[in-house]
């Protein structure tokens, strides 16, 4: 399994994933960048992970180029190298999608290529820097990456749709999601009662730009200029490029005492994170990338039988359906009503718990682990 945009076991799809196919009876071996602290060998719950050290790209499209020059150039030896060794199957995680020059490299051993589809490179990084000719080359690796895959993993109906478009055989597409473990969904929400005057937010998730964090300060600073919920208070659990900037826009309003920063946290801590929580969010905007992007965030808010506040984008609709309330698209002001609405009705917020808890069994990961095996098995 080849990794470039986040460490490991830190990537929650890809360590789901690894154990999956553990299970199954596979020998996986992790190619992934290496955090600080960190071991450059390690085996993790049974899963051999050997790190790479990359510059961490700092927003600029130089600094993601530096970045991706020196993962390739670290990641084709030691693909090589495992391939020498007699791996049969070479799964490459996007983004970004240049990485399937490694999956020719499989072609050349006569292997087995899984192009696993997370998230839509060329409208990310057209989003992140505006249209150019660089967009156009990387939709050319995207649906290479397609062609090319004995098999490929899509994480939703969206992404399926444009990996038919890209040329791909629509037998060898297979949908798997990303979704809580059975285990994480709570029997009852126990949720506080009454109308809550300290309602306390959470959003779980990366820290980058395309996820909207930068409206948070904005969208706390609002909710607390209400005198009915002027003790409202936020936790962000997660990590990312934008955290500097996010402290210190908090830090700029004066809401620093008000917000908690839990930085990345153990997979198992999150549940109990989630349920100090009263009101879930996700301020991600509605945009080409996010409508067709499923956040793994709304799966464990429903698991955990939080009422969920977003935007209404496609992709989180399909998921959450009517367990969550849907702000209309870039309008932080409605986001914030239906915070404050909810907030002040501890009926509302039942209701949205208990359609969560009803709708996250058709979501756990335990179903798209057997579609991934189910995807092995037939690879020939």
């Amino acid at each position: 399994m080849v990794l470039e945009n986040a460490g490991y076991p830190e990537d929650t799809r890809v360590r789901k994933e690894a154990l999956a196919l553990l299970e199954a009876g596979h020998r996986v071996t992790v190619l992934a960048p290496r955090l600080p602290g960190q071991p450059a060998r390690d085996v993790v719950d049974g899963v051999a992970v050997r790190r790479y050290r990359v510059p961490v790209a700092a927003g600029s499209a130089g600094s993601y180029l530096r970045e991706y020059l020196v993962a390739h150039a670290q990641l084709l030896p030691r693909v090589l190298g495992e391939l020498l060794r007699g791996a049969h199957v070479v799964h490459v995680h996007n983004p970004p999608d240049t990485l399937v020059v490694l999956g020719l490299a499989a072609r050349v051993f006569g292997r087995k290529v899984v192009y696993d589809h997370h998230d839509l490179f060329p409208e990310l990084f057209e989003l992140k820097f505006g249209p150019n000719r660089v967009v156009g080359v990387l939709r050319g690796f995207q649906r290479l990456s397609f062609r090319l895959a004995d098999a490929v993993i899509v994480t939703n109906e969206s992404q399926r749709s444009v990996a038919h478009e890209s040329g791909a055989d629509p037998a060898r597409v297979a949908l798997v999601r990303n979704g809580p473990s059975r285990a994480t969904i709570v029997q009852g929400g126990c949720l506080r009662d009454g109308d809550l005057g300290d309602p306390q937010l959470l959003f779980l998730g990366a820290l980058e730009s395309q996820d909207g964090v930068d409206a948070l300060p904005d969208l706390l600073e609002r909710l607390r200029s209400l005198p009915s919920r002027s003790s409202a208070r936020l936790t962000i659990v997660g990590d990312g490029a934008a955290r500097p900037a996010l402290v210190q826009a908090f830090a700029d309003r004066g809401l620093e005492p008000y917000v908690r920063f839990t930085g990345h946290v153990p997979g198992a801590d999150v549940p109990a994170l989630l349920a100090e929580a009263d009101i879930c969010i996700d301020p991600a905007p509605c945009n080409t990338l996010n409508h067709r992007s499923t956040m793994i965030k709304i799966g464990e808010y429903l698991a955990a039988g939080r009422p969920v506040v977003a935007f209404e984008l496609d992709e989180t609709r399909q998921t959450a359906g009517e367990a969550a309330w849907y702000a209309r698209c870039a309008d932080l002001g409605h986001f914030v009503e239906l915070i404050d609405r909810l907030a002040g009705s501890p009926e509302k917020r039942s209701q949205l718990s208990l359609l969560g808890l009803a709708r996250a069994p058709e979501l756990t990961w335990e179903r798209s682990a057997d579609v991934l095996r189910r995807v092995y098995s037939e690879l020939r």
